[in-house]
């Protein structure tokens, strides 16, 4: 926030409802192709070249001995930690409404802890650059607690009435897990069809050299930037779909131009270019000023893709609310915001850090929970060679299952926070008129760390 000027370069008109139509059609037309030709990649190549693959090892299997694992216990493992992992995310839910301040004000003393632990075990085991490191960050993570303390009960009143909004439309987490399962089959076509390309195309020959066709490496690049797009896409529909239920719009359909074209500037813009660079940098054979440059594309690259992916957050709630497209509402938030004097929005730092250690928490419980299951039903885990390895695999599944389902429900308060944050500064009147409650808890909470920005 800050002493900037509040005097607006242009005026803010508040959003109105759009027409039901599909901007942007032709990168809705371009990300529909990419997920059909990724599907076909993966069932004329992917298929035969697994089944080949599993033929293989079927015939080696059968002339040596080895540990065969219950796959079937390992799936039984897998269906109640997520059903573990759903409850004691809705339990999270519950928590987090009755003490947003204090779950906020641990978060954040939980980062300094684990900060100093680190800094003292480095020295304790005479690791001088770790201790070093350690302290750093811990000094930093001080000092952005010290800064941020005051601006908890703003964090804490747009987290309350976000998880009351999501409450009350609770249907919203189906959609969000059916994305979930969607985005898992995708990664596994689109995997199928990296395995098919890599087999076609002969990446390694006999004698273990790698192709240098650039044809190859433009087929691999491709397939990255369709997996990111694609990623981003099922990501963000979301956001979208959250903020739309929050206004009471139809907000799925009017996505489909809007979605795809954003998220194919990022993906194509940061996240692929970058993933490519730091491969780039990772070879032994790019040294002095060609290192150099690398490492200056990927500074680039980091700080567009951030820059991309805040403005993201904001401008798909104008999408979800009122229908624009991409580009209109990242200008109209845009414009919103600075308009209020809300060119920096430090909440979102406080919140997210309190939904991140409480997923954290959930990933630990379910895997925990998988450690009992393991004592109940031993029977599951034969074929382990040993009981340490068992042990990995009756933590290790829940607690990834557990981070990923808790992750997505808390993808989702995180989504309805935003909406309020927009809704709150376009239209605190209208808010107060529907809300008064938690009008008069966001207001109390805004006066007291911006009493001279919020305006009211």
């Amino acid at each position: 926030m800050g002493d900037e000027d509040n005097t607006p370069n242009e005026e803010f008109t508040k959003g109105e409802q759009q027409p039901s139509s599909c901007r942007d059609a032709w990168a809705a037309i371009l990300f529909y192709a990419q997920f059909i030709a990724v599907a076909v990649f993966c069932f004329w190549l992917g298929v035969p070249a697994m089944t080949k693959q599993f033929d293989e090892n079927k015939r080696e299997s059968n002339t040596t001995s080895g540990y065969n694992v219950d796959y079937e216990g390992i799936m039984y493992l897998v269906m109640t930690a997520a059903a573990c992992a759903f409850v004691l995310s809705g339990m999270s839910l519950v928590v987090m409404s009755c003490c947003p301040k204090i779950l906020i004000q641990f978060s954040l003393l939980i980062s300094l802890l684990v900060s100093l632990a680190v800094c003292v075990y480095s020295f304790i085991y005479s690791n001088i650059l770790g201790g070093v490191f350690g302290l750093v960050i811990f000094l930093l993570s001080l000092c952005y607690a010290w800064t941020v303390w005051n601006r908890i009960p703003f964090a804490a009143a747009n987290l309350n009435t976000g998880l009351t909004a999501v409450k009350k439309n609770s249907f919203i987490f189906i959609l969000a897990y059916m994305f979930v399962v969607f985005t898992f089959a995708y990664a596994c076509v689109w995997m199928t069809a990296v395995v098919g390309v890599f087999d076609a195309m002969g990446v390694i020959d006999e004698t273990g050299n790698v192709s240098s066709d650039p044809v190859v490496w433009a087929y691999f690049f491709l397939l990255l930037l369709a997996l990111f797009w694609s990623e981003q896409v099922f990501q963000n529909t979301i956001h979208a779909i959250v903020a739309g239920v929050m206004k009471l719009l139809a907000a799925a359909p009017r996505q489909s131009g809007e979605v795809p074209f954003e998220l194919l500037l990022q993906a194509l813009a940061a996240s692929t270019l970058r993933a490519l660079v730091e491969s780039a940098r990772q070879d032994d054979d790019v040294e002095g000023c060609a290192s150099f440059l690398l490492c200056l594309v990927d500074c680039c690259l980091s700080c567009l893709q951030g820059i991309l992916e805040y403005f993201n957050k904001f401008a798909y709630i104008y999408v979800g609310m009122y229908g624009y497209s991409y580009l209109q509402a990242g200008k109209n938030v845009f414009t919103l915001f600075k308009n209020k004097g809300w060119t920096v929005i430090v909440n979102d730092d406080l919140i997210s850090n309190c939904l991140s250690l409480f997923n954290l928490v959930v990933g630990a419980l379910v895997g925990l929970f998988g450690l009992l299951m393991k004592d109940a039903n031993p029977e599951w885990f034969l074929g382990f060679e040993d009981d340490t390895a068992a042990q990995m695999a009756a933590f290790g599944f829940p607690f990834l299952i557990g981070i990923v389902v808790s992750a997505v429900m808390f993808s989702v308060v995180d989504s309805s926070v935003n909406t309020v944050i927009v809704c709150f500064a376009e239209g605190p009147a209208e808010f107060e008129a529907n809300h008064p409650e938690l009008s008069a808890e966001m207001h109390e909470g805004w006066r007291k760390v911006y009493p001279d920005q919020c305006g009211f």
